[in-house]
């Protein structure tokens, strides 16, 4: 790794930190520098603005999480094995590193256009639409019924997230019963095998 690279890797990595612990209005670039233990001229060559340093910061992170998400799912497998393989990706990482992907909810409003779009994109690449993938081979194959599976992947994400807080811990169990119970909910509803009315 050349000395530029180690720099713009220690820049990154005290941005996912100082952007997790405070707003984005709230970290300067100065912050940034220190943290990085970079001169400001240093910080400045690399990424000529705040805005521009965390959507390199964001977009590279949602690029190792989607790559690795991908090295993890099986090509083949049940809808529910392919699930879960991918789910375990997300719910591996740490807190801290689980709250950088939650930074495109609480701060996306401070950037507008192409930068806003493409933290959308990033986000979206790297974990609904691994999922809906996942699903539209499951309608395909008939394990799902055939409904709209963009709409499903975001369903199933938002299930997912509920199980990372402390009452679904101390309620559904470690990390493998709350997948289950997150994958059961998914695919099998709330029901008690009775069948649905109307």
């Amino acid at each position: 790794m050349s000395n530029s690279d180690a720099t713009i890797a220690a820049i990154l990595a005290a941005a996912e930190k100082l952007f997790v612990e405070r707003n984005y209005a709230d970290v300067s670039m100065r912050d940034l520098g220190v943290a990085a233990r970079v001169s400001t001229g240093a910080l400045y060559h690399h990424f000529p603005s705040k805005e521009k340093l965390y959507y390199a910061m964001f977009t590279a992170y949602m690029a190792r999480v989607k790559q690795t998400t991908l090295d993890a799912l099986p090509r083949t497998g049940s809808c529910r094995e392919r699930l879960r393989a991918l789910t375990r990706v997300y719910l591996a990482m740490r807190p801290a590193q689980r709250n950088v992907m939650r930074l495109v909810r609480r701060d996306l409003n401070a950037f507008n256009g192409r930068m806003r779009e493409g933290m959308v994109r990033a986000y979206q690449g790297a974990v609904p639409d691994l999922a809906e993938h996942v699903l539209r081979d499951a309608i395909k194959n008939r394990e799902i019924k055939n409904q709209d599976a963009r709409w499903l992947a975001w369903a199933y994400v938002a299930i997912v997230e509920t199980t990372l807080g402390e009452y679904a811990r101390q309620n559904l169990g470690n990390e493998a019963a709350r997948l289950d119970a997150a994958l059961d909910l998914f695919l099998e509803g709330a029901r008690c095998g009775q069948q649905r009315r109307g």
